[in-house]
């Protein structure tokens, strides 16, 4: 289990196998967002493709958080890689769908449904 904690973020990766879930808790915003993309560019440098994201602890999320969710995308697109958000608070969801992120990635109810929203979707290849 990989963790990390920038200022009022905490992340934590199950390593239960694929695809690799991810649990925010805290602020994402312009303070945690540089630490959460380290996170985010270690977790596919260890060979992370396919991630699942558990918001359902995240209070917050800023433009800066939601430009952390983009590096990700942009870091497993190429290598036949998906990222899906679930659980988001509806707050949380509302700033993620009036984004438009749901256009590039898969937003579901809970951690299941994540799980299984990526193993439908295809590999680019």
């Amino acid at each position: 289990m990989q963790s990390t904690r920038p200022v009022g973020l905490s992340l934590c990766t199950s390593t239960s196998g694929p695809p690799c879930v991810v649990a925010l808790s805290g602020t994402l915003d312009a303070h945690s967002q540089v630490e959460a993309e380290r996170f985010f560019q270690s977790l596919v440098a260890t060979g992370a493709t396919r991630v699942v994201l558990d918001c359902s602890q995240l209070d917050f999320i800023s433009s800066a958080g939601i430009r952390a969710f983009i590096l990700l995308i942009k870091l497993v697109r190429p290598i036949g890689g998906a990222v899906s958000i679930c659980a988001a608070k509806p707050h949380v969801r509302q700033m993620l769908e009036f984004t438009g992120l749901q256009t590039l990635l898969a937003l579901s109810d809970s951690v299941e449904q994540g799980c299984a929203a990526l193993a439908q979707e295809r590999s680019p290849n």
